[in-house]
């Protein structure tokens, strides 16, 4: 797969409106508060289905 194939995982809130403000998938917090590396880290972690928690541990 070519990096420019790579996608992020779009996240939802509770209303059904990916603004950003829901809850990540992976670990407890708001989407939005993620940098970067939690951005990759917890689309990889949704992508693969893994369950290992969050980066920030």
């Amino acid at each position: 797969m070519h990096v420019s194939e790579l996608q992020t995982a779009v996240l939802t809130d509770d209303t059904g409106h990916s603004d950003g403000a829901g809850i990540c998938a992976v670990c407890p917090h708001l989407w939005h508060e993620h940098d970067p590396i939690g951005v990759r880290y917890c689309t990889a972690t949704t992508a693969a289905a893994l369950s290992r928690g969050c980066i920030c541990r």
